[in-house]
């Protein structure tokens, strides 16, 4: 009894062994930071990857050009997003593309999480006014 009290009140490897019963705890919270992080810019990206599609794409004259500058467009503003494995930027009118009408720019994108390797895709998307199209309203 003596001996296990004596063992007891020793305080030595006492700070190793609260390492060892943290450091799992605090490498999940950077993990988590990392993973959040990663989707938050990714899907801020996405988003302004769309309002940019979209606003190129609303003063082009017909759906051909739109489609081709809102793509290039998008594609662009998405070159600075966070390990992207693939992304897709489309335009989709709502009846025919003239003047006055609207339509919907898409944005989705592929990626991986940083710290876990899961996994993520995101969609955002804008909705515009035609402004330049041959045609009335």
């Amino acid at each position: 009894m003596n001996r296990l009290t004596k063992l007891l009140k020793d305080q030595r490897g006492s700070q190793l062994v609260e390492f060892i019963l943290t450091f799992p705890l605090v490498w999940m919270l950077i993990v988590f930071t990392f993973d959040q992080f990663t989707i938050l810019y990714n899907k801020q990206k996405a988003l302004s990857a769309a309002y940019e599609a979209g606003r190129i794409a609303s003063v082009q004259p017909n759906y051909g050009l739109a489609q081709y500058y809102a793509s290039s467009r998008g594609e662009e503003e998405l070159s600075q997003a966070i390990g992207i494995t693939d992304s897709d930027i489309r335009i989709k009118p709502v009846g025919s593309w003239q003047k006055g009408n609207h339509f919907k720019a898409v944005a989705s994108i592929r990626f991986r999480l940083l710290a876990t390797g899961q996994p993520y895709e995101l969609m955002e998307s804008y909705q515009m006014m035609i402004e330049n199209a041959g045609g009335l309203p």
